[in-house]
């Protein structure tokens, strides 16, 4: 079977010089560039592509996706490349491709529909069905090529849907129920009857996060797929910081363990894998550079508390697979979960017997291998299926002879073809990974060599005279403007440069950028994702990464308490105060607003001192126990501990200031502690 696929790889460049292109070869994103030999006349996005629907009154087919989708590579080998889907599709519509990492604000308005709809999310590949004039009439996720149970094959819904725009009656039935989902998706936001105070915020958390948690595996859902969900560990953390709450801790503790030990995280060459079963045991087999970026920074946050180094080898090895295999001078968005010649998962997977025989000639003896491959999992009749075995780490003690065999799996994976990467420079993801350099060299110094090359690159590539761009590939010069992400992820990059090494350059962009981003994003009282159409509400949704909207205010805290700048904290106040809807009645969606919430309730605090001596306490300001901390330089000799715009205790030494600091919290919960958070 590989033999044959080998074959095939070698003879595909000869194959697509007689493939008829499609209009999808002049684009530069790989998820479109995959599609553009298929035989569906398909086109990208943009205002020539729907005119042409409305000149030809054809409705649209909107096939949403990415390079490095599963699902999207199924739906393509079963459907997209055979000629008779392709005749149904071009009779019937304007096929159109579009790239959710290209436009995320065009996926983020679908999906959100989907979900408005259907009362449960989508997913990839999103498909959906427009008249020329962009109204719904139709939609759904992955088709079958035939059917599958209940579910109809793509040739009979295609056939049935097209048919369905030229009976104007039924169609307008149709269009009539999307249009009261958008009307329920655009609701504007209520803020409470009554203001959240702070424990009560903190308790109704906690208890939502509970009733997510998985008691037997870890991890917040209960059913057979699992997200990392940085963010929501991120809460936790914090709310263990200011509270002291063991369930918290605890919650967010064996989550980052179990998670670290199973498969989704890659025990050879390390990284995390997008997601995986509901045991973390086996994922989808594809590494993205925004789960890599948020889960280390969070395993970073963990050691800090814990002091356990544990937590900070892990994020070590996440940082060191992105450095090794995914950048050239910038970070690639991620790898697929196959080879240009393989099958699913075989970069990543083992047989048995290759790997007992491989240790044998190592020099381990008989029962030092089977105590190995029992505690690796990798197992006579495989974990994926009856042959393939993915490392998961089962046993409690390591074996002694591991790193040999740690090594020598690590070396077999060099004879093989690597995952193919999707090249793409995304602005956001780059600014998360390089935050987290930056926060890992606090811990040590090489990685902020690192951070300070990778941030001045991406500044010099992506900022252009003013202008933030979005994303480009390979040496292009990138022409896409850049989204509310990019700007809310590389203004909290600049910030943690700066707090990390008190160069005032990285300040100064940041508030630059930050009121950049309000004039261009901010209309009437709402935030949108884009200045370009279609012009997307922003949210505060954190499933598969921060939302952009909670970083972007949550940087406008934090500049507000180092500028003493009222104007930023009180549109970040405002904006907690109207979805306070959202912090009553599901906080667990949208950790990083809560962040925010409890940064606004509680404060953050900023400690003074002279540059040099901020510097030398480094280490020591890090393990305050206070979850919202900065520093600021100033010219006086003492210490100070202050918040927006008050300066609450002032010392000689950094001790007296830090304890004040921990007892400024205490007083704010010390009345009834006990009897709100418990044990």
């Amino acid at each position: 079977m590989i033999l044959f696929k080998y074959i095939l790889f070698i003879l595909l460049p000869f194959t697509l010089v007689f493939a008829k292109d499609n209009a999808l070869i002049s684009e530069t994103s790989p998820y479109l560039l995959r599609h553009a030999h298929n035989p569906v006349n398909w086109y990208a996005w943009n205002d020539k592509t729907l005119a042409l629907a409305k000149k030809e009154d054809k409705p649209i087919f909107l096939s949403i996706g990415y390079s490095t989708c599963h699902w999207c590579h199924v739906m393509e080998e079963e459907s997209f490349e055979h000629q008779e889907v392709a005749d149904i599709l071009n009779k019937y519509f304007i096929s159109i491709k579009v790239d959710r990492e290209e436009f995320p604000n065009i996926d983020k308005k679908y999906q959100k529909l989907f979900r408005s709809y259907q009362g449960k999310r989508g997913g990839w590949p999103l498909s959906i069905f427009l008249t020329p004039k962009i109204e719904p009439y139709f939609m759904t996720t992955y088709m079958p090529r035939s059917a599958l149970g209940s579910t109809k094959g793509i040739m009979a819904v295609t056939k049935r849907v097209g048919e369905l725009y030229n009976d104007k009656e039924k169609l307008e039935v149709e269009l009539q129920k999307f249009s009261k989902a958008k009307e329920q998706m655009n609701q504007d936001p209520k803020p409470s009857v009554k203001s959240l105070e702070l424990k009560v915020l903190i308790t109704n958390i906690i208890s939502k996060i509970e009733k997510q948690y998985d008691k037997e595996n870890s991890g917040f859902a209960t059913g057979r797929t699992k997200f990392p969900e940085a963010s929501k560990i991120e809460l936790l953390l914090s709310i263990y910081k200011i509270t002291g709450n063991k369930k918290a801790f605890n919650m967010a503790k064996e989550t980052l363990l179990n998670m670290s030990k199973r498969g989704i995280f890659d025990q050879i060459d390390g990284g995390f894998f997008r997601y995986s079963g509901k045991n973390w045991k086996i994922p989808h087999f594809q590494k993205l550079l925004y789960v890599n970026a948020q889960m280390a920074e969070v395993y970073l946050k963990m050691y800090t508390i814990s002091n356990d180094k544990y937590f900070f080898n892990i994020a070590k090895m996440s940082i060191d697979e992105m450095e090794q295999n995914y950048q050239d001078g910038l970070y690639f968005s991620a790898s697929d979960s196959v080879s240009a010649i393989g099958e699913e998962g075989d970069y990543y997977s083992y047989l048995y017997d290759d790997v007992y025989d491989g240790l044998k000639k190592e020099g381990l003896a008989e029962l030092e291998i089977e105590e190995i491959l029992e505690y690796l999992e990798i197992e006579e009749m495989g974990n994926i299926d009856a042959e393939l075995a993915h490392v998961n780490i089962v046993g409690d003690t390591p074996p002694k002879k591991l790193a040999i065999a740690k090594k020598y799996l690590k070396n077999l994976r060099t004879k093989r073809a690597f995952p193919i990467l999707d090249k793409k420079i995304i602005t956001s993801w780059n600014a998360m990974m390089i935050k987290t350099l930056f926060i890992m060299g606090q811990h040590d110094k090489s990685y902020l060599r690192i951070a300070n090359k990778r941030l001045n690159i991406l500044l010099k590539r992506m900022l252009n005279k003013e202008t933030l761009y979005h994303q480009t590939i390979g040496d292009k010069k990138p022409t896409q403007k850049a989204l509310l992400e990019d700007y809310a992820y590389l203004i909290d990059t600049l910030i943690t440069a700066h707090q990390v090494t008190l160069e005032k350059k990285h300040l100064t962009l940041a508030s630059t950028l930050a009121y950049q981003a309000k004039k261009l994003f901010y209309q009437k009282n709402i935030w949108y994702m884009s200045t370009q159409e279609p012009k997307v509400q922003a949210d505060f949704d954190d499933k598969y990464y921060s939302s952009a909207l909670s970083i972007l205010l949550n940087s406008f805290l934090t500049l507000a308490n180092i500028h003493d700048d009222l104007e930023l904290a009180e549109e970040s106040k405002k904006i907690v105060k109207t979805y306070e809807s959202i912090l009553e009645n599901s906080p667990q969606e949208s950790a990083s607003l809560v962040i925010l919430a409890l940064r606004s309730k509680i404060g953050v605090v900023t400690v003074k001192a002279k540059k040099e001596v901020l510097k030398r306490y480094q280490k020591e300001f890090i393990q305050i126990n206070y979850p919202f901390l900065l520093r600021k330089p100033h010219k006086y000799d003492e210490f100070m501990a202050c918040k927006l715009s008050i300066c609450f205790a002032t010392g000689k030494s950094f001790k007296e200031v830090s304890q004040a600091i921990e007892k400024s919290k205490d007083e704010i919960f010390n009345k009834s502690k006990k009897k709100v958070w418990g044990k």
